[in-house]
């Protein structure tokens, strides 16, 4: 006779009958304890799930998920969170302006916070946020230009507020609680090199390099066309768009460009030596430019911004690759690279020297000419008298 206790209940059997039942009672123990392991691991992984914040309309200043509220509010600042679109790339966000508030708030303690924040224009309003409780790492500061910032907060607290203490705005494209930590980097793996560039390649003269047919908003880029290889540490790449709003004065129309934003590198590259390019575009007030190879020549007014073709040229390149530095934006229609021969220097000479009070620059048009205003006359950019 065997004699045993499992789950508080004393079973009598016989020894032959404990030996035949003894395995399915070890499985149905065995069972138990999975069962108990599944459940804790859910319970784990339910108190670990990601809940996501964003915005879309003006009533997602207020909203609840998975037991956790968000409120964004005025506070005491001088202008009220508003829900609204990025200028270029549509996507939805929520701009909250100076001593504004964000307040998340549960019943179980908060332990992981991140706010994915949009750039400011040209990078040069990204407010400071503060917190009210744990510690709140800013993803980024007014001298950043990058893509997007995280804010990453940590503690323990059932609510926590955060207030833009400093700066103008912040663009807070969602905000995300207990998840994977969000890193953002340029989308490297995905973009061509000089070791993509096919080595026998036969250039025409000149080589032409147009726009891609695609859209990119301030971030890293690089693109090969005819084997000349465009890369960009931060601009667009845009497509042609018609005049908003005919009826007003100002034409924002404009053909397909890629750009470099200011204070960043383009490098043309290609897989023999370039002799020199010229750039069809457009280019802003006072633009000015360097190159590392060659000499460059550009059109450039202290208060006028135009188009022109082209509007940039570098000669005697003499090496594989060119990077211009922009401290001045400049948009490109159209890339001309040449191998045989330099192209035609654009010679600025001329402007000062008929520039005064009585000047002023009417437009530059999109073949290259310059034409200067002056009484009843119009000088050539050389000073040539039209009319």
């Amino acid at each position: 006779m065997q004699i045993f206790r499992k789950n508080s209940l004393f079973i009598c059997v016989s020894q032959k009958l404990y030996v035949s039942l003894r395995p399915i009672l070890l499985f149905i123990y065995a069972m138990k304890k999975f069962a108990l392991l599944l459940v804790g691991i859910c319970c784990a992984l339910s108190a670990m799930s990601e809940t996501e914040f964003t915005f879309s309309t003006s009533a997602d200043m207020s909203q609840t998920k998975d037991g956790i509220t968000l409120t964004i509010a005025k506070g005491n600042g001088g202008t009220a969170p508003t829900v609204t679109k990025d200028y270029e790339t549509q996507l939805p966000e929520m701009r909250v302006y100076l001593d504004n508030t964000i307040t998340l708030s549960s019943s179980t303690p908060l332990t992981n916070i991140q706010l994915v924040c949009a750039m400011a224009s040209s990078g040069k309003e990204y407010a400071s946020l503060s917190a009210s409780v744990g510690m709140l790492v800013d993803g980024g500061t007014s001298t950043d230009k990058t893509d997007w910032k995280v804010d990453s907060w940590t503690g323990s607290a059932t609510s926590v507020v955060f207030t833009l203490s400093a700066g103008k705005q912040r663009r807070i494209q969602r905000i995300v609680i207990d998840g994977e930590p969000i890193v953002i980097t340029p989308d490297e793996a995905n973009l061509p090199t000089e070791e993509d560039l096919k080595p026998d390649f036969v250039y025409p003269e000149p080589t032409i390099v147009g726009v891609p047919d695609t859209t990119i908003f301030k971030k890293e880029y690089a693109f090969i066309d005819n084997n000349i290889l465009v890369h960009c540490e931060m601009g667009s790449i845009m497509r042609a768009e018609e005049d908003s709003n005919p009826d007003d004065d100002e034409d924002d129309s404009h053909p397909p460009f890629f750009n470099c934003n200011q204070d960043y590198h383009i490098t043309f590259t290609a897989a023999q030596n370039i002799k020199g390019i010229a750039i069809d575009g457009y280019v802003r007030k006072a633009f000015y430019a360097t190159c590392d190879h060659g000499t460059m020549t550009y059109m450039t007014d202290p208060d006028y911004e135009g188009e022109g073709a082209p509007v940039i040229v570098i000669q005697n390149v003499d090496n594989k690759s060119v990077t211009i530095f922009c401290p001045k934006q400049f948009r490109c229609y159209k890339l001309k690279v040449y191998f045989k021969e330099n192209p035609e220097a654009i010679d600025t000479q001329g402007v000062d020297d008929v520039q005064t009070s009585e000047v002023r620059i009417q437009k530059i048009v999109r073949d290259g000419q310059v034409v200067i205003l002056r009484d009843d006359r119009e000088f050539t950019i050389l000073g040539t008298e039209i009319r």
